[in-house]
């Protein structure tokens, strides 16, 4: 009989795990890890290292951009990127773009 309730709770804590995964991004930053709702409910995305995204990374990832932005948390966006609107700009003017040391 021990060896049910084992099962169970198994069962139980499991059920729980996919629920959350299913309704939550867990992003992991450069400030630490945060907890975001998913706009919708999906086992994708479940969890997202952004603290070596760039421009094209977040253009991949349009969900959790909008996950974000729902919940006030767009200033991880522009952590994870910074110069992403400079880029954009030199990029459309004809300057040329600097090399990461």
């Amino acid at each position: 009989m021990r060896r049910m309730y084992g099962v169970i709770f198994g069962i139980g804590i499991g059920s729980l795990a996919c629920l959350g995964a299913m309704n939550y991004h867990v992003v992991r930053a450069q400030d630490g890890f945060h907890l975001v709702q998913k706009q919708q409910a999906r086992l994708g995305q479940a969890y997202v290292d952004t603290r070596q995204f760039n421009a094209t990374d977040w253009t991949e990832h349009p969900e959790l951009v909008a996950s974000l932005r729902a919940d006030n948390e767009q200033g991880l966006v522009n952590e994870a990127s910074p110069g992403f609107l400079q880029n954009g700009v030199n990029r459309l003017s004809g300057v040329p773009q600097q090399q990461a040391r």
